[in-house]
């Protein structure tokens, strides 16, 4: 049972051994345990069922005595059999093609009532009842949900989903990342050609002849013949005069100072390489790698070529001004700059100018993706957070308030000639913070943060930053980007799970057991397919793109090693493509409930918030989709799923039409058959309801991926969609298919020529419908789903694969992970309830079916989701607003068919409906204003209450770690205090001197003060509501995606095991071969009656060295098939026995027994313990 799994903290009671026992116990689970052990949900989904069992119950009671007996005493069938007969009779046939045909079990039902029957009032009165009781029974349950909720959220950890939002449409992410890569991929590849053309040119050395006037002019510098040379040296072989010769090995760099160049190299080193060809043309490659600003400088250098007619070369050097902020449009820090430019002119003729890319810098550069030196105090929110002012600051203020104005200028000046220097008074013109300018871009979304991150403002810092500015900067605790990862996913899956690092384990594991249990184990070889490998070294070599069959161990290590680099080349690809969404935690509860409920941003499209999912349950893929791609994706969905919709109406119609059993009694060969008694029930009964079950069994999965490709951003909406969807599908399919269109082919005929007839024939044909509804429960809750219970394909499916498992691992995950939702689950109820309450009152037989069917899901589905099934997601009991609504649209149903059937009936008192309907949905319209808030929103008082009550709680635990730790240091210095004492009475040393720090109370915070001591402080200091450092590291690693989570580290420890197993396999498999004939020569003599021993091959030692490992527990470790002989093991005698005891045990296998090989050897008793 996999809640028995070791990685399960809270495991379910143990349930009694017996053949029935475990029943009560299982019925009478508390709810309380099944919430802290398998979570919300799993207690709200078998409420479900709960509430089935407490509607149909009394139901099952009150419509058998009021409803069941006008039905049966009356005779309308008969009445309506003798109509058909009068008919027939006149046109001189037995049957008609039109006429109705009922089964005994139709006189249960509403079609035996006469029309205008006063009967009838005992179905209103049903009801009436029926539909009142339902009502009251969905408000306890809605009202009980709403608790349960608010309970559970009040149990939840801080720091996770309680705390967090999902914002997506974050506007500018995504023009900003694109620009900033485009310009990124734009230098690198200008970054490689340049470097292609330094590598052609690096390999020459150049002679060039200096003029005695040679000079570097510098900015604010006097002219001088010599310049310092940088780390990049011009190194200079006599000294600088005319005719001498100037080796240039190294690309030369002109600085102004020493000091100024080697503070600006730590961050960027420029790289220019002249080189002069044929003719006097010279080119430079110049390769910088910095973008931030720096001071410009200019360096000019005339050379006098030798042998050459051109005039002097110009050489420019200047650095490109960056933006402000100094951000790269590659997303580095702020740093010096890194954008030079060489301008060489060769005689006018020749000119190769890096100015135009590297100016780029300082136009394209207005882009920050990452910042690589952040505080780690402040790294979850891209820095520190201030509050945000437009205008001039508090202490600003103070200034200009104690600054005295001078005398007005103008006052000596004649009247009349002065000028009015005053304010103008404010009024609403001249004070108004917007102008009525429709075309403003001041209140666009869109611009404002594009503004933002054009000032070198990171992603990350755009969302805290917003996010502070609303909701203040105390409740901002952190903030997680999201990356599109579309490109690293595949391999992270296969690295992880798909068939590399997974298989490679199960494999090394099944080979240590092998090693442990002396089995021999040949070398495992796989074949591959070199074209879908071809991009491999270790693929490439093979010079062929078919199969080829390769050692299983090498290739998956290769493949290994081979993704674990693309890996981290996407990693870091994937780390600067940011996507329009982001994780956004707070400090507080109420803080999170206040911006998951509230409209952010005007514009729909931008700055979406709404409650986070659980990590484990994020469709990272769905997370890079904005708003209108998911609604485009949406409405094509929809039209899929009509269209699906109507497609299986007609084969369902059509086969269920076709099994009828007059059509199958007409073919010559099935008609004999058909007509038997069992076969003819086994039809009516069975088959139909059958095949709609196995119609419906492909539509969840087709729905699961239409949510999927929607959009949805989590597991549990993707569950949400395939119930709601699901259950419309079946309502359409299922009732009104199986209603209308049954009725509709077999009646069709005759409502082409009698018209009239339609509603007179559907009075009576809806009736009969009951019989396969009731059928379909039947087959559904007793046969299918009691099937399902006892999980026997699972159990032959897992029994199969077993034998194949390469690892007790293996076997283990077969039975751990078994997952279950409500997609497939879930529908089935609510569609039990639907034909349940829309045929109570038509043919009370269904009741007692559709309680059957709840109580035989009740018992089972408890067993499973507390005892064998885990749930993919958590979403607090957000199910039961769904179920609601899918109930209430029953009892309309229900309402609406009664209301249409009363009137085809000519029951003139049938309008008696029509209050209770309206009664219904106000009922529902008010239920609805009162729980559908509290269904999804956390209320901001209880919410404030939770977070009192958590604040507390983490204080006081805070607080009794920070004493033990306090006591655990005390203690420390007391023993070593203690032990000098006695060291120096046993030395006859004088007493140490009394150590004072056993007597002092440190203050709170004192250097050397334990983790939980600081942490306290840390919460103190935001009266407890704060997340501490440690509860924001746990949210960022939380919400971070699995694929940068890879264990890129396993590849060196699955290396280092392949070693030390391979190694050891040629000499197992070696050794097993020499034993097992060792073992057949004993049983010879033995047969023999020859007593002659014969000595055993010996053991390599190394081959134990997987012997006590207990982790290699499985149930692959065998008894010995004979058992060993009891007596005195020196006993030769003793021996033998427990030699031809391991020689009959697994001799087919090649499983040895170690307790006669070793009871040989040693000459002592094993315990049983050393068998394996």
């Amino acid at each position: 049972m996999c809640r028995y799994a070791k990685d399960i903290d809270l495991k379910p009671k143990r349930l009694p051994n017996g053949l029935l026992s475990w029943i009560y116990p299982v019925i009478t689970y508390p709810e309380g345990d099944i919430i802290d052990e398998a979570g919300l949900d799993c207690a709200m989904y078998l409420r479900i069922l709960r509430f089935g069992v407490y509607l149909f119950f009394p139901l099952t009671i009150f419509c058998i005595i009021v409803v069941l007996p006008p039905n049966m005493k009356s005779n309308g069938i008969e009445a309506i059999l003798a109509e058909q007969a009068l008919r027939n009779a006149g046109k001189n046939q037995t049957s008609g093609k039109g006429d109705l045909e009922f089964s005994d079990f139709d006189h249960y039902s509403l079609s035996n009532v006469e029309a205008a029957s006063p009967k009838m009032w005992a179905h209103l009165f049903a009801v009436y009842c029926v539909v009142l009781y339902t009502l009251w029974l969905l408000w306890r349950f809605n009202r009980e949900s709403v608790l349960l909720r608010l309970l559970f959220l009040g149990n939840a950890k801080r720091g996770g989903p309680s705390h967090t939002v999902l914002v997506t449409d974050i506007p500018g992410i995504s023009e900003a990342v694109s620009k900033a890569l485009r310009d990124e991929r734009a230098k690198k590849q200008e970054m490689k050609k340049m470097e292609r053309d330094k590598s052609i040119i690096s390999q020459k050395s150049v002679d060039v002849q200096l003029d005695d006037d040679s000079y570097a002019e510098l900015p604010d510098q006097p002219r001088t013949a010599t310049t310092s040379v940088a780390s990049t040296t011009l190194k200079p072989q006599t000294s600088l005069r005319k005719g001498r010769v100037v080796s240039i090995s190294e690309p030369p760099v002109l600085v102004v100072q020493q000091q100024q160049l080697q503070q600006q190299q730590q961050q960027f080193t420029p790289r220019a390489v002249p080189s002069v060809e044929k003719g006097g043309r010279s080119n430079v490659s110049a390769s910088p790698f910095s973008d931030a600003s720096a001071k410009s400088f200019e360096s000019t250098a005339d050379a006098e070529l030798p042998g050459s007619s051109t005039k002097p070369e110009v050489v420019e050097l200047k650095s490109a001004a960056s933006a402000s902020g100094g951000a790269a449009a590659g997303g580095g820090p702020a740093g010096p700059a890194g954008g030079a430019s060489f301008v060489v002119k060769a005689g006018g003729n020749s000119r190769f100018n890096l100015r135009s890319i590297l100016s780029s810098t300082a136009s394209d550069a207005q882009y920050r993706l990452v910042v690589d030196d952040l505080d780690p105090k402040y790294a979850a929110t891209g820095g520190k957070l201030e509050l945000a002012r437009v205008g001039k600051t508090n202490e600003e203020i103070l200034k200009e308030l104690q600054v005295m104005e001078k005398d007005d200028l103008v006052k000596g000046l004649p009247e009349k000639l002065g000028v009015d220097t005053r304010p103008l008074p404010p009024t609403r013109r001249n004070t108004k913070r917007y102008e009525y300018d429709l075309k403003t871009t001041v209140l666009d979304p869109v611009h404002e943060a594009l503004e933002t991150l054009r000032k070198g403002v990171t992603p990350q810092q755009l969302v805290a930053r917003e996010f502070a500015l609303v909701y203040g900067t105390s409740n901002v605790a952190a903030v997680n980007m999201i990356q599109d990862t579309s490109a690293l996913e595949p391999l992270a899956e296969e690295y992880n799970q798909a068939r590399v690092c997974q298989d490679l384990d199960d494999y090394l594991e099944m080979a240590k057991l092998r090693l442990k249990l002396r089995k021999a184990l040949p070398q495992k070889q796989i074949s591959i397919l070199c074209a879908r490998y071809q991009d491999m070294d270790y693929v490439k070599k093979f010079k062929t793109k078919w199969f080829v069959k390769v050692d299983a161990v090498e290739f998956w290590l290769e493949r290994m090693k081979y993704l674990r680099e693309r890996i981290k080349i996407e990693q870091a690809k994937c780390v600067r493509k940011m996507a329009p969404s982001a994780f956004v935690t707070f400090n507080t509860r109420m803080a999170q409930a206040v911006s998951a409920n509230s409209l952010h941003s005007h514009d729909e499209n931008a700055w979406r918030v709404q409650n986070a999912p659980a990590p484990f349950e994020v469709v990272w893929k769905n997370l890079s989709l904005t708003m209108p791609i998911k609604n485009g994706r949406l409405y094509l969905l929809w039209a899929a799923f009509w269209g699906m919709t109507i497609f299986f109406m007609v084969p369902v119609s059509f086969i269920q039409g076709m099994i009828e059993v007059p059509k199958l009694a007409s073919i010559p060969v099935l008609g004999d058959i058909v007509t038997t008694p069992p076969i003819k029930q086994l039809l009516q009964a069975v088959i139909p309801g059958l095949v709609l079950k196995i119609f419906l069994a492909l539509v969840p999965t087709i729905l699961r991926i239409m949510a999927q490709l929607s959009g949805a951003t989590s597991v549990s909406e993707i569950d949400f969609g395939v119930v709601k969807r699901f259950f419309l599908f079946q309502t359409v399919v299922v009732f009104f298919g199986s209603i209308i269109l049954g009725s509709f082919f077999n009646q069709l005929k005759q409502w082409v020529k009698e018209p009239s007839s339609v509603i007179a024939t559907l009075g009576k044909s809806i009736p009969m419908t009951s019989t396969f509804f009731i059928t379909y429960l039947l087959v559904n809750g007793l046969g299918v789903k009691s099937f399902a219970f006892i999980r026997l394909p699972n159990f032959v499916i897992y029994w199969i694969l077993s034998k194949f498992a390469g690892s007790p691992a293996a076997r283990q995950r077969m039975w751990m992970f078994q997952w279950t939702n409500n997609g497939t689950t879930v529908v089935d109820h609510t569609i039990a309830m639907m034909l349940g309450l829309t045929f109570s009152c038509i043919n009370p037989i269904v009741c007692p079916a559709a309680l059957a069917y709840f109580l035989v899901n009740f018992l089972g589905e408890t067993y499973n989701n507390v005892y064998v099934y885990r749930r993919q997601y958590e979403s607090g009991g957000m199910l039961w607003k769904t179920v609601y609504n899918q109930v209430m649209v029953a009892l309309y149903i229900m309402q609406i068919t009664m209301l249409g059937l009363l009137s085809l009936k000519k029951f003139k008192f049938s309008p008696f409906m029509f209050p209770l309907i309206i009664f219904s949905i106000t009922s529902h319209i008010s239920t609805l204003q009162l729980f559908n808030r509290p269904w999804s929103v956390t209320a901001l008082h209880d919410a404030a209450y939770m977070d009192m009550l958590e604040a507390d709680q983490r204080r006081m635990t805070l607080l009794a770690a920070a004493r033990e730790e306090r006591k655990k240091k005390r203690d420390k210095i007391k023993r070593a205090y203690d032990d000098a004492v006695r060291q120096a009475e046993n030395n006859d040393d004088p007493p140490p001197p009394y150590d004072t720090r056993l007597d002092e109370v440190p203050s709170p915070g004192y250097p050397g003060a334990g983790k939980a001591e600081l942490l306290l402080l840390e919460s103190i200091e935001g009266d407890g509501y704060a997340l501490n450092s440690q509860e924001k590291r746990e949210v960022e690693e939380m919400y971070m995606n699995p694929v940068f989570k890879v264990k890129l580290e396993e590849v060196e420890r699955l290396e280092k095991l392949a070693e030390d197993v391979q190694t050891r396999l040629p000499r197992l498999n070696e050794w097993v071969a020499e034993y097992k004939v060792y073992r057949r020569e004993v049983k010879k003599r033995h047969i023999k009656g020859d007593t002659e021993q014969v000595t055993p091959p010996k053991m390599p030692e190394d081959l134990t060295i997987y012997d006590a490992d207990p982790n290699l527990q499985d149930s692959d470790d065998e008894e010995d098939a004979g058992g060993a002989a009891g007596g005195n093991p020196n006993s030769t005698t003793n021996n033998n026995k427990n030699d031809t005891a391991a020689a009959g045990g697994g001799g087919g296998s090649g499983s040895l027994s170690l307790r006669g090989l070793k009871q040989r050897e040693t000459g002592k008793e094993v315990d049983a313990a050393d068998r394996v």
